[in-house]
């Protein structure tokens, strides 16, 4: 899954290849996500990225220009589809291509071993949860204070749906055991 300002990018190359199914669990899920993770992305000060990665895109060492914003792409490391926020330690400077390559793909799926050493190095990002060959879901959010942040949104929705889809991503995540009784009883969980 990928952020909103890779969305457009991404999806115009991929959305032909998926099913209408695959479409919609896309979507779900990238919105679910989107809304758990809102307030917790940090901004990232795009001069500072340029300098960590010496202005080059890190997956094809391209040469990079600040001011050419359709060029290159903030990619989170680790995919928020998997509950990763935006950070420091998650951010890594790309071509827009090679952003559109990754689209969500879990580091070590999408990165050599060495680059994931490098990637660890340059952004303190974790080596074992890069390395990991299976994505791992991020644990260490406060999941009650997302779920207050959810229920405060879109007043005008259709409550029935966004609760059935938090549910879900929730139990499919295996974050219910982190919620408080009150949020447990209020999601019916």
């Amino acid at each position: 899954m990928e952020c909103r300002s890779c969305k457009g990018a991404i999806n115009a190359v991929l959305n032909v290849l998926r099913t209408p199914e695959q479409l919609h669990e896309s979507a779900v899920r990238r919105r679910v996500a989107e809304l758990l993770l809102k307030d917790e992305d940090q901004r990232i000060d795009q001069e500072a990225l340029f300098r960590r990665f010496a202005g080059k895109c890190f997956k094809t060492n391209r040469s990079l220009d600040i001011r050419e914003r359709g060029t290159w792409a903030i990619d989170h490391i680790l995919p928020s589809q998997y509950l990763y926020p935006l950070s420091v330690e998650n951010a890594a400077l790309l071509s827009r291509e090679a952003n559109n390559a990754k689209a969500g793909r879990w580091p070590s799926h999408f990165y050599t071993n060495n680059e994931l050493i490098e990637l660890s190095r340059i952004t303190g990002a974790d080596l074992n949860l890069l390395a990991s060959r299976e994505p791992i879901i991020n644990r260490n959010i406060d999941v009650d204070a997302c779920v207050t942040r959810y229920l405060k949104v879109r007043e005008r929705s259709n409550l029935t749906k966004r609760l059935a889809e938090l549910r879900k991503l929730l139990s499919d995540y295996a974050l219910v055991d982190q919620l408080s009784a009150q949020n447990r009883r209020i999601l019916g969980l």
